[in-house]
């Protein structure tokens, strides 16, 4: 916390800023109230001045700098501000001269303060003489005292030439600092929420980033030392972006440098700094503090490598000093009542004797400034507790001794815990740094088995936690014995989730019955499925140019009339499921109920007549007719069935609110390209711009001018890929619920620029550069993009209403290729879902879905393997990621564990249909015997058999599922699906083959009893199942019409329906 080696910077006012009036009225509000009801504390000064020239670098908590950033929210230079009781005087440049006027003349300011603003500009001609007489001659007026801060450095010009104006003068200085620090202890809303958010990054840059860091030096037993450790931490509070993607530089720094101790030497004060000596494996204490648009927040933490039980007990007890003390934070209580009961905690213990080692205060107030003066909580500040302040509560024991330990180093050791609080408006408090503080939290076992039973029987342990601090507990981690592999621990974490989900199985299964015991079923919406509208009122109502005894096709009502023993029978071309030729036939295949959904024949799809023809055949002479029957029935099919899709489609739709448009200035990004295009465009270049509750695309380049919008509300996952590896920067939205983009219905639209495409829109001379100049380019294009797309971004997060929208950012480092739907890509997990979005069709899982993961075909002689995702709703389809290269095997495991998904191993793919529906037929059942149990590899039964039904290829299972983009393209071949007859060139090769089997296989037998001398060469043959091919293809079928005519003709048996 040392503040020499801050390195710090404060918030300047930029170009165009504005001050903020409601935040100015109420604190210039506290400053006046204070000053005119405590003429002790201001030392009854009759004026007060602040001024800067220019800032301490090497003080980052300068006074005058920190109550410039409290009233007005800048740190302003070169201005000096001098108050009287009813006037306040301003000298600065003219640039600044107008950010105050503009404040004074805001309708608030003018009705909450009745205080007159005057403005003097700076005058470097006569060296201010002048402004500083005004400055003088009024504070004269007002009286013989003007409050300053004595200890202020002057730097600069401006505030030189002021010092030397003011001590030439008769006005007498009395130090304001207590007075002005007083103003700072009560934080109101604005300050509090920018407290919380500095502890927010606190917590998240300890937790995610200096811990793992030193868990990882430590498992490798590197050698780094307390400055590059710091360094470390320092270059994440430098680069926010890494904390999250919502920060920016402008807002985010360190309070001080981090400081990591070690080996024996601890310095428990706030100057304290970290030193080159290198990390001792021993006892570790580690500090560091955010700084957020101004305002601090602090955290220590102190983690133990094989403690002895007397470290063990000591750490417990200074646990519970903590806990009592943030139990007894409560308005109206004095400071020094937190310090005696600190002391009072140590006494009460089994250790009486640490008193000794407690340092002098247990923490002291933090904000604009670390370390508020006023708000030291010592032994002899008797000054109260008020609602709004906030604390860093910090409690140590400084050097004991232990003689215990396993080297020289760890023979001295000290402990320090320290966490930032608020004293809310309701009067409770709320730890605000959310970090692991149980011994179990904290301690390391490196040598061997720890035992626990003195923990266990050490009442100083056992103290309870408030109620109000029991919702802020840290993140709980299982102790873990490092002495273990990366195998072993992986294995007991997992054995670790495996209980979890037994435990929201059983929740599950409580969820699934009614009050009555029932089991819920799902609800079919039969709304999607369309019910057939009379086609022709009577037979005059045919079309007039129709020839008897001929097929006729009517585009104008979607049917075709086939003849049927001399009349016309229409048929809707719904009715019809495929059709097909061979030579002068054509076949046509009908839907019946056998091939209807169960839901389309309950909901009147089907008509209810008992009888159904099923296929018909019809032989045409003329061949040019034949083709053109087939073209125009397989082109009104496919018309049909796109529209039928539309409109189902549409009808599913969940009706979205209507966007509400921003006026003026809103984020912009221009020459985008979405995906899905806009009907009929081959690419669909635009505007992307950000509105109050949600985004809209402004298309350019295409006809249609139908904007896209996605609200706010309806983006389950908002993702940023920027252009690094790759040739694109993208934005990409998964919904929630799908959106129509021209006639497609998806749940993904994306937003992205090609780098390889605006490189080849640059000037035609630049083709003829050299290498190192074309590589120069495209990195300052993408550097340029990037910062583009993050610009966006970050104001689009700025303007969301809450919860707010937060981008994924993927990792690429844990990326791997497989096959999620047809094609190799690179998959990459972020924080919430597992992605591939650079090309379509795409890919995005979400992980907080999954209940389970499961390799298959995990067999080391294999190049590649498969994982496949289990949700926790059973009704969605498992989805399997198929040949993910062997080399990414632990890669995968290692990433699956880290983000708590409970995986299984087997050397077999599953037929995840077969299972999934076993598991939905008795839940309860399949997790009363064991659930996921039977996935482990070392369960599974050494069997090769082939032909169990519940393995098969990978290549057999295409079952799609909802997190595969509405965009994979589907095909539109009317003939695909045929299950209900063979066509007839699949028949003739049938009855081939079959043919030539039977000839061969008599062939071999009469060759074999040849040889043997007792075989008989007239032995029967087995008749083949298929008929000759040139009698099957010239029948005709026949069944009963659902018109009531019939037509009679013999049928081949290898074309009826078995």
């Amino acid at each position: 916390m040392s503040q020499s080696t801050t390195t710090t910077t404060t918030t300047t006012a930029p170009r165009e800023a504005t001050l903020d009036a409601g935040n100015f009225c109420k604190r210039i509000k506290v400053l006046y109230d204070s000053w005119n009801s405590d003429s002790n504390l201001w030392k009854s000064a009759n004026s007060l001045v602040l001024a800067l020239g220019q800032p301490n670098e090497s003080n980052p908590y300068q006074k005058v700098t920190s109550l410039q950033t409290w009233l007005f929210g800048y740190e302003l230079k070169d201005t000096i501000i001098v108050f009287l009781e009813k006037e306040i005087y301003i000298v600065s440049t003219s640039k600044k001269i107008g950010l105050f006027q503009k404040l004074s003349e805001t309708e608030q300011v003018k009705t909450e303060i009745s205080i007159k603003f005057n403005f003097l500009t700076i005058d470097k001609a006569d060296k201010n003489k002048s402004n500083f007489e005004k400055l003088i001659g009024e504070a004269t007026k007002a009286g013989s005292n003007i409050g300053v801060i004595i200890k202020e450095t002057y730097i600069g010009d401006l505030a030189l030439q002021w010092e030397a104006a003011l001590n030439e003068c008769s006005l007498t200085k009395v130090d304001i600092t207590p007075a002005l620090s007083s103003c700072l202890l009560v934080k109101d809303l604005q300050e509090q929420k920018n407290i919380i958010t500095s502890a927010k990054i606190t917590s998240k840059v300890l937790k995610s980033h200096i811990l793992p860091k030193i868990e990882t030096i430590i498992d490798k037993g590197e050698r780094q030392t307390h400055n590059q450790l710091a360094d470390y931490a320092a270059d994440i509070f430098e680069s926010p972006e890494k904390i999250s993607s919502k920060l920016t530089v402008e807002h985010v720094d360190y309070s001080y440098v981090p400081i990591i101790q070690s080996g024996g030497v601890y310095d428990l004060r706030a100057s304290a700094s970290s030193d080159d000596n290198p990390l001792h494996f021993g006892t570790i204490i580690v500090s560091c503090g955010a700084r957020y648009k101004n305002y601090c927040s602090n955290i220590a933490r102190t983690y133990i490598i094989d403690p002895t039980n007397d470290q063990k007990k000591n750490y417990g007890i200074l646990l519970n000093v903590q806990n009592s003390v943030i139990k007894a934070i409560k308005p109206d209580v004095t400071f020094s009542s937190l310090y005696e009961k600190a002391i009072q905690t140590i006494k009460e213990s089994s250790k009486p004797e640490l008193v000794d080692h407690f340092p002098k205060n247990v923490g002291y107030g933090i904000g604009i400034e670390f370390q508020e003066s006023l708000a030291v909580l010592n032994a002899t500040n008797s000054r109260t507790l008020k609602a709004g302040m906030t604390l860093n509560i910090a409690c140590g024991f400084q050097k004991i001794s232990n003689p215990e330990g396993k080297d020289e180093k760890s023979k001295i050791y000290s402990l320090l815990i320290s966490d930032t609080v608020l004293l809310n408006d309701e009067g409770k408090v709320e730890v605000l740094t959310d970090v692991g503080k149980k011994a179990s939290d904290v301690v390391y076992m490196l040598g061997g088995d720890d035992d626990d039973d003195d923990d266990d029987n050490d009442p100083s342990i056992k103290l309870e936690l408030p109620d109000d601090v029991k919702g802020i507990a840290g993140r709980t981690r299982e102790t873990k014995e490092k002495s273990k592999s990366v195998e072993e621990r992986r294995r007991d974490h997992q054995k670790m989730l495996e209980q979890k989900n037994l435990q929201e199985a059983e929740n599950k299964i409580k969820a699934m019955s009614d009050p009555n015991g029932k089991k819920g079923t799902p609800e079919v919406d039969y709304t999607a499925i369309t019910k057939l509208q009379p086609i022709y009122s009577n037979v005059g109502a045919y079309p007039q140019d129709i020839v008897k005894n001929k097929m006729y096709i009517d585009p104008k009502k979607e049917t075709v009339l086939f003849p049927i023993f001399g009349y016309m029978v229409p048929f809707h071309i719904s009715t019809i499921k495929n059709i097909s030729k061979s030579e002068e036939y054509i076949r046509v295949n009908f839907n019946t109920p056998t091939s209807y959904t169960q839901e389309q024949i309950d909901a009147g799809f089907v008509p209810p007549q008992l009888m159904y023809i099923r296929e018909v055949t019809y032989k045409v002479n003329d061949p040019k007719v034949l083709a053109n029957n087939i073209r125009l029935i397989k082109e009104l099919k496919k018309k049909f069935t796109t529209r039928e899709t539309e409109d189902r489609e549409k009808r599913n739709l969940i009706t979205q609110e209507k966007l509400i448009l921003l006026r003026g200035k809103f984020p912009r990004l221009p020459e985008v390209h979405a995906r899905p295009t806009l009907s009929g465009a081959r690419r669909t270049i635009g505007i992307l711009e950000a509105h109050e509750n949600g985004i809209r695309f402004n298309p350019t380049s295409t006809k249609d001018r139908t904007p896209i919008d996605v609200l706010y509300k309806n983006i389950k996952h908002a993702i940023y890929q920027q252009a690094d590896q790759e040739s694109m920067a993208v934005i990409h939205f998964h919904l929630h619920d799908a959106v129509m983009i021209g006639k497609k219905k998806t749940k993904d639209v994306q937003f992205y620029i090609e780098i390889s495409e605006m490189s080849q829109s640059l000037d035609v001379s630049s083709r003829f550069n050299d290498e190192e100049e074309e590589e120069r380019r495209e990195r300052a294009l993408k550097e340029k993009i990037n910062n583009d797309f993050k610009t966006f971004i970050k104001r689009v997060e700025e303007i969301v209403p809450e919860p707010g929208l937060e981008f994924d950012v993927p990792y690429r480092e844990l990326g791997f290729y497989g096959v999620p739907n047809v094609s190799t890509v690179f998959i990459q997990p972020s924080v919430h879902c597992l992605l591939s979005i650079l090309e379509p069709p795409f890919f995005v899982l979400t992980l907080d879905d999954v209940e389970i993961a499961c390799f298959e075909r995990a067999i080391r002689s294999l190049k590649n393997f498969d994982l496949s995702f289990v949700f926790k709703d059973y009704n969605r389809p498992p989805i399997r990621i198929s040949v993910i290269p062997r080399n990414y095997f632990e890669t995968v495991k290692e990433w699956l564990d880290s983000f708590n998904i409970k995986f299984y191993q087997s050397e077999r793919n599953y037929n995840w249909k077969r299972i999934m529906d076993t598991i939905k037929s008795d839940v309860k059942k399949f997790h009363d015997e064991g659930g996921w149990s039977f996935l482990d590899l070392e369960e599974e039964e050494e069997d090769d058999d082939d032909d169990d039904e519940d393995y098969q290829s990978n290549s057999d299972e295409t079952e799609s599922s909802d997190y595969i983009s509405s965009m994979s393209s589907g095909s539109d071949d009317d003939d695909e699906d045929s299950s209900e007859g063979e066509n007839w060139e699949d028949l003739e090769e049938k009855a081939e083959r079959d043919d030539k089997k039977k000839t061969f296989d008599e062939s071999n037998k009469r060759k074999r009893d040849e040889k043997s001398g007792g075989g008989s060469s007239s032995s029967k043959p087995s008749t083949s199942k298929s008929g000759g091919s040139s009698s099957s293809s010239k029948s005709k079928s026949s069944s009963s019409s659902s018109k009531g005519s019939s037509s009679s003709s013999s049928k081949s048996s290898s074309s009826k329906r078995k």
